[in-house]
């Protein structure tokens, strides 16, 4: 039963390469073929990083489409064409996650450190809020700062970290302590700690 369905599984792939080829070159009825053959998966997986009633999933199914579009000629076969696609989709989405992510950044610095809050709906007293989180954050060594932004506020995890700045994981996390630590002391008024 296995040699039936090699066959047919072969020819899919082909079909797909031969679509994401013509596609490329600006073959009208590929693109739509191509995006009808995979943008269903694309959505569904695009919305489990995401969250199912995320507005921008349609968003980043389509940038990653046309991404995939632009970059057709830098596919290189070892996979499959979904699989090509469902990784432009899955750094798409994490890019949309981040980005999203950093335009809070301040409010949520400002929650976290303790100034600002609900309350700061007014535009003025947000821009007070930012100020007086970077305040708080000048009151950090740069190293501090740097963990503290990368990890807390951007999101980013400590490997990535230590890939950015080639400092140990262990040293990071004992720099974001210690930023955590200057943060209390700063706002309980212990600027001279």
């Amino acid at each position: 039963m296995s040699r039936i369905s090699e066959p047919s599984q072969k020819p899919v792939v082909d079909d797909d390469r031969a679509l994401l080829r013509r596609a490329s070159e600006g073959d009208e009825q590929a693109v739509r073929q191509l995006y009808r053959a995979h943008s269903a998966k694309l959505h569904r997986h695009a919305a489990r990083i995401l969250g199912s009633s995320d507005p921008d999933v349609e968003d980043v199914v389509q940038q990653a489409f046309i991404a995939a579009l632009d970059g057709a000629s830098r596919f290189d076969g070892r996979s499959s064409v979904q699989t090509w696609l469902f990784g432009i989709v899955t750094r798409r989405a994490l890019d949309a996650a981040r980005s999203r992510f950093r335009r809070q950044r301040f409010s949520r610095l400002a929650e976290w450190v303790g100034v600002g809050g609900e309350s700061t709906a007014a535009a003025d007293r947000s821009f007070h809020a930012g100020d007086e989180a970077e305040q708080v954050l000048a009151g950090l060594s740069p190293m501090q700062r740097v963990v503290f932004v990368l990890h807390d506020v951007e999101g980013y995890t400590f490997a990535e970290i230590s890939g950015l700045t080639d400092v140990g994981i262990s040293t990071l996390h004992g720099r974001l302590l210690a930023a955590r630590k200057r943060i209390d002391e700063l706002l309980a008024g212990g600027e001279d700690a």
